[in-house]
């Protein structure tokens, strides 16, 4: 699977994904954007920044890109609410 997105990402990029740039402010959020956990203020800021900042653009497409591809690959299956809650659990206990 990691071999396909890789692929995949090199397809997009036209170039080796461990030679893309993105500036760190950018990269502070974008997972937060795409995974839609961002604040209206963060999606604000990189979608100003990537208007003015082509690497950042590439690469926040990308990024898209890539967690489409894992969404639509992945198989959903039905968790058993136990696994939730240990899961949940375990994360806290972490934190």
């Amino acid at each position: 699977m990691i071999d396909f997105i890789k692929e995949v990402v090199n397809k997009l990029v036209g170039k080796k994904a461990e030679q893309r740039y993105c500036c760190k402010d950018c990269l502070c959020r974008l997972n937060s954007v795409l995974d839609g956990e961002a604040t209206k203020e963060e999606m604000i800021y990189l979608q100003e920044h990537i208007e003015q900042c082509a690497p950042c653009y590439n690469h926040y497409n990308i990024e898209k890109s890539v967690k489409e591809v894992i969404k639509h690959k992945l198989e959903q299956r039905p968790v058993p609410p136990s696994l939730i809650d240990s899961i949940r659990g375990n994360i806290q206990k972490n934190c």
